[in-house]
């Protein structure tokens, strides 16, 4: 009983130990938020606070900023006490731009935190709630009426709403497209709203052997990750893997879609097959593999894809379309298409779960 005892008394120190530490964090917390506030005023600003009928709880570091400045703005007093100070270059710019588009002062708080370029998008634009968005890494200003639209009529959370926006997944595919800009980049982006410039061909074009005896034609840099990428298979699994295809040009793209539309219509051939022009295998990056124990329409059982999930970043591939991802990438799962980005890039997209599409908006694209 007594043992019962001292360990009830225990669990209650502790227990009060822990609230009273909850008080003191909270309270100084409120008094770090409250400090600027708290700071007296000088004899210039209360003379200045008096001539405008401002009373001294109402004083704060910005209020100052904008009495001294010449900028004050009865309207907005309530909102001054809201804005952090801060001395930036732009303070007196924000607040004389934003303020007048209704936006509330913990909302220019908000503003304050953004690039350089999304706050010159937003003064362009009238009043935005950027509430829920302004702190996703990948916010871009441009994209807020399109996040909010998007965001009401899809049953997904803000981030995710960021990300599929910026990927244009709101937008009709095939329809609002541009060029790719570098083709030759390792990490060039070719998808249904992303295309490589007409006939364009790499110039370091390589060839290995292939599953059915030919040459595969592939960028040199995916070659050497792929051979080394072959040799591990048979090392660790004792798995015999090669290349069917990489490289394609366009016309050939375009026979086989052609082929693939006549054969099960475009709504389906679209979700299996790329449109000419829009193949990522046109780079030279892409290949598809097979082990070669098995029949060509199986390609990998379960166990040998679970190694190539698992393995084929360390040589610098990614599984271009993966299980569950459908919804970003657009093509259906396949386990046999693989990517090549770099051990680096490779290895981020791995550990974080990420598309091609989602690791360039979240790493590369700036906002």
């Amino acid at each position: 009983m007594k043992k019962k005892s001292k360990m009830k008394k225990s669990a209650t120190k502790i227990i009060l130990l822990l609230i009273l530490c909850g008080l003191i964090i909270g309270t100084a917390k409120y008094f770090i938020d409250h400090k600027e506030n708290s700071v007296v005023a000088t004899s210039e600003v209360k003379k200045l606070m008096d001539k405008n009928n401002i009373k001294e709880s109402d004083y704060s570091k910005t209020l100052e900023y904008v009495l001294l400045n010449n900028i004050y703005d009865e309207k907005y007093l309530n909102e001054y006490k809201d804005i952090k100070f801060n001395d930036s270059e732009d303070f007196e710019n924000i607040l004389t731009t934003f303020l007048p588009k209704g936006y509330k002062g913990k909302e220019i708080n908000y503003i304050f935190k953004l690039s350089k370029k999304n706050k010159n998008i937003l003064k362009e634009l009238d009043y935005k709630d950027i509430s829920n968005y302004y702190v996703i890494k990948n916010f871009n200003a441009s994209n807020i009426d399109r996040y909010i639209k998007y965001n009401k009529n899809n049953d997904i959370d803000y981030k995710d709403t960021v990300t599929r926006v910026n990927l244009n997944l709101d937008l009709d595919v095939y329809t609002n497209t541009k060029e790719v800009s570098d083709p030759n980049s390792l990490l060039v982006l070719v998808n249904k709203y992303n295309h490589l410039p007409k006939n364009y061909k790499p110039s370091d074009i390589a060839y290995t052997d292939g599953a059915y005896g030919n040459q595969v034609p592939m960028r040199s840099c995916a070659k050497e990750a792929l051979l080394e990428l072959i040799a591990a298979a048979k090392k660790d699994m004792n798995l015999n893997i090669m290349p069917t295809t990489a490289f394609r040009d366009e016309s050939f793209q375009t026979t086989l879609y052609n082929k693939y539309v006549a054969s099960d219509g475009v709504k389906k051939a679209d979700t299996y097959s790329a449109r000419p022009g829009y193949s990522e295998h046109q780079t030279g990056l892409a290949i598809d593999l097979r082990n070669m124990a098995l029949s060509s329409n199986i390609r990998f059982t379960d166990e040998n894809y679970e190694w190539l999930h698992n393995n084929v970043y360390k040589y610098g591939f990614i599984i271009r379309f993966p299980k569950n991802k459908e919804d970003i990438t657009l093509y259906q799962f396949e386990n046999w298409h693989i990517r090549y980005v770099g051990k680096d890039v490779a290895k981020i997209i791995y550990e974080n779960d990420l598309t091609l599409e989602e690791y360039i908006d979240l790493y590369i694209t700036e906002y």
